[in-house]
């Protein structure tokens, strides 16, 4: 193919493939973008609907828990309490669609009214008592010349006459109500059956208890937790009833003040909705209805007509379960209604409770206490339908679909249309069944779980149409990229012939030079790209015949180089021999095997960093006197074997008489005269006798000390210069030691052992890892302690300097 053909087939791919490339990128990111704000829309509803039932449940434990402390109508003709019933439960009434009351069996509340009269008898006794005490005192006060301790006698007949009294009373006869009694209230009535309580379906408008409110509350909550103690003295529980019986008076006389502003807000709440609805009718052309309060209300929600049962098998779950939800307008509130529990009424209870566990996660049923006494159970008969209408909440324009569905498998919809749609894309199958429901061609669906209920909450939005409108305008931009294109083609063609033309100059010149014309020059004049090549040909020319004579001269520079390092080779085995014969001169310098003491235990460890090393370290026992030294030259390699040849010599004439101090000063000045130039050598010199440890020290780390009666470590450090530098006087020190004492001489490559990020160990934590150590049971094994807290640290590699331990451990 020739190069014009190519350069307009490159120019052509190289125009076309970034466009396609764009286009797709610019696609993929807008449908990404998109997806991505539908699901957050859609995560967003879902919250949404989270807190909406979670907020439910919560209403529904609050009011209910008010309306269990409230007193309940003892029958029919009490209105009363109902009113106050209604207006504490607020907008939380609209849930409920009744209340029903059990009673505790008549022998119980028999049984709590008598000890209610028992307990206002020992009252009224006790409300007696003051004035014998008082006429004991008189009596007292006129026979002032009476002795004291028939006073007291007295003082002690009268009290038990009083308790002879109340002990010997004779019990009154069980009833269902205690008889007042100037001392102790009366304990309100109970139903005597169960009862039924329905609510007013009114105007959602929130019910805000008073503070007033909030205090009775609290405090009756805390008198009746005290009442429930067993331990009370009859004294105390009759004063604990008698506060809680003006609780609950004051607490009704509060709700009953509440309950009538609660009812005006009501009427106006229907007032409001009963004129909305007026323009609603007037708008759709309908007679409007008159403007009167017994007039039928419409719910918030759009009148929508009840679906029919379907075929298929959810047919076979409960109608309100399975059944898409519609508002029910044009049914005119019900009023308050108390009436006696019918069977049919507790079997319809029993199946809504049911449906109300699925959505709600529990029943709503609270115990009923007088007094402190438990007298019965208060159920609320709460409405599924009107806590899923709230939940998913009412239709708008974002083509969102919200669902529910519960641990039966029953799914809740606002419409029959929505759910036609849900069952045609298998959501409700796929949550049934925990499947992933990301993948839904179209959709983006979003769900969660009520933890209380298990009941999966998700909503369902379409996206099909906005990524169809996004692949057209691709299409549409890809197809107008093309255009532009084939357009531009038609100005290539004829560059390409212009940048052609002297491509065959080049190609013959190129040619000649390849077949061994060196001399060859191609006559090509212009200044681009094939003017600079044709020019590069010919330096190429020029530079090839330079070229031979060089490759003559670095054939003769390569074989010279051979040569050499042939030479290096033999120059290297022979440094190695002299290097190891150096580390096999340094380890026979050190003791082939640690001493045995009876009163000490030794062991050692080395590693070091070069061939040849700097630690040193030696032992020396005459009669009951062990030496022990430990040192560090200076440097690596043959200097530092030379130094510790040096002290190895001056340590083999030491005596056990000598002090550790002089030996220290006598070797230095011994190395000062010997001119060994910058080799230094740091020591340190213990001896062991008669379990005191006498310690001098030129320059090396400090020595440790672990005492095994309190397992701490002490760090004896003693400041000097290394042998061969300026000092020649060093100091020492006894240290007292104890039976399983340890002590650990080291050198200073342990402290300054590097990691892989280039920290040193450092001496507080050798400190520490000796400490750890320590608690060994021999020498040996605190050796192979330190040796892995090294490793540990540093790695299998070679240190970067000598590391070694001396550790004594006292016998």
């Amino acid at each position: 193919m020739r190069i014009r053909t190519q350069l307009i087939l490159a120019a052509f791919v190289l125009a076309v493939i970034p466009l396609a490339a764009i286009v797709t990128y610019s696609y993929h990111s807008s449908r990404r973008a998109l997806e991505s704000a539908y699901r957050h829309e859609a995560e967003r509803l879902t919250k949404q609907m989270d807190r909406r039932l979670a907020g439910i449940r919560a209403e529904l434990d609050q009011r209910l828990s008010v309306v269990s402390a409230l007193p309940l109508p003892a029958d029919k003709s009490d209105t009363g309490d109902v009113g106050n019933i209604v207006s504490v439960m607020g907008d939380a009434a609209s849930f409920v669609d009744s209340l029903e009351f059990h009673p505790v069996p008549k022998e119980e509340l028999d049984r709590i009214a008598a000890e209610a009269k028992k307990s206002a008898e020992l009252a009224q006794l006790r409300t007696a008592r003051p004035r014998i005490v008082v006429r004991a005192q008189h009596e007292d006060e006129a026979n002032a010349d009476h002795d004291p301790a028939d006073h007291d006698d007295d003082a002690d007949d009268d009290k038990t006459e009083v308790a002879q009294l109340g002990s010997t009373a004779p019990a009154a006869p069980a009833q269902p109500t205690a008889p007042a009694s100037p001392g102790l209230p009366a304990m309100p009535t109970p139903p005597a059956a169960p009862m039924i309580i329905d609510l007013p379906q009114v105007p959602a408008v929130p019910y805000v208890m008073s503070e007033e409110q909030q205090e009775l509350l609290n405090e009756i909550s805390n008198v009746g937790a005290q009442l429930g103690d067993t331990n009370l003295d009859t004294e105390d529980r009759e004063d604990l009833q008698k506060e809680l019986a003006q609780l609950q008076k004051r607490l009704r006389a509060a709700s009953e003040k509440d309950r009538v502003q609660y009812r005006q807000r009501i009427h106006q709440a229907l007032d409001v909705a009963r004129q909305q609805q007026r323009e609603l009718m007037v708008r759709r052309g309908a007679q409007p209805l008159p403007l009167s309060r017994k007039a039928p209300l419409s719910p918030n929600l759009q009148p929508l007509p009840v679906p029919k049962a379907a075929p298929d098998a959810t047919a076979s779950a409960p109608a309100s379960a399975t059944a898409t939800l519609a508002a029910s307008g044009g049914k005119p509130a019900p009023t308050a209604n108390i009436r006696a529990l019918t069977p049919k009424d507790a079997a319809k209870s029993a199946v809504q409770d049911e449906k109300t566990a699925l959505i709600l996660g529990r029943q709503f049923k609270l115990p009923v206490r007088q007094q402190g006494h438990v007298v019965g159970q208060l159920s609320a008969s709460v409405s599924p339908d009107q806590v899923i209408r709230r939940i998913l909440g009412a239709s708008d324009d974002g083509g969102e679909i919200p669902f529910a569905v519960d641990r039966a498998g029953n799914v809740y919809t606002r419409s029959t249309a929505e759910r036609t749609q849900l069952d045609r894309l298998h959501i409700p199958e796929r949550v049934r069944r925990g499947e992933n429901i990301k993948g839904i061609q179209g959709w983006i669906v979003s769900t969660s779980i009520d933890a209380p209920s298990g009941m999966r909450i998700g909503v369902a939005r379409p996206v099909g149409d906005n990524l169809d409108e996004l692949q057209r305008t691709a299409a549409q931009n890809f197809g107008l990229g093309l255009g532009l294109i084939a357009f531009a083609l038609i100005g290539i063609v004829p560059l390409s012939n212009h940048l052609t033309r002297d491509v065959k100059t080049v190609i013959e010149g190129a040619d000649r030079i390849a077949h061994g014309d060196l001399m060859t020059r191609v006559p090509v004049k212009t200044n681009n790209e094939l003017g600079q090549l044709a020019r590069a040909f010919n330096r190429m020319a020029e530079d090839l015949s330079l070229n031979q004579m060089r490759l003559l001269q670095q054939e003769r520079a390569q074989k010279e180089q051979e040569l050499q390092q042939r030479l290096l080779a033999v120059e290297y085995e022979r440094k190695s021999v002299e290097l190891e014969d150096a580390r096999a001169f340094q380890l026979s310098m050190l003791p082939k095997e640690v001493p045995r003491h009876p009163r000490y235990e030794v062991a050692v460890f080395t590693q070091t960093a070069t061939e040849v090393g700097g630690d040193y370290y030696d032992f020396r026992v005459e009669g009951d006197v062990l030496a022990v030294t430990i040192g560090d030259a200076t440097g690596h390699g043959a200097k530092a074997g030379t130094m510790v040849t040096v002290i190895k010599t001056l340590f083999a004439g030491y005596g056990a008489a000598t002090a550790p101090s002089e030996f220290l000063g006598d070797a230095a000045e011994k190395i000062k005269r010997m001119e060994l130039g910058r080799m230094a050598m740091a020591l340190s010199l213990g001896r062991f006798e008669q379990r005191t440890l006498t310690l001098a020290s030129a320059g090396m780390p400090p020595v440790f000390v672990h005492r095994a009666a309190t397992a701490d470590v002490d760090e004896i450090v003693l400041a000097a210069t290394p042998l061969g530098t300026l000092g020649v006087d060093y100091a020492q020190t006894d240290v007292a030691l104890a039976a399983g004492d340890t002590v650990l001489f080291l050198s200073d490559g342990f402290p300054e052992l590097m990691n892989d990020a280039g920290q040193q160990l450092g001496y507080a934590a050798a400190m520490e890892a000796f400490s750890s150590a320590a608690k060994a049971g021999s020498a040996g094994d605190v050796i192979e302690a330190l040796e892995a807290a090294a490793r540990r640290w540093h790695g299998d590699g070679p240190p970067n300097d000598d590391v070694t331990f001396v550790v004594v451990r006292v016998a």
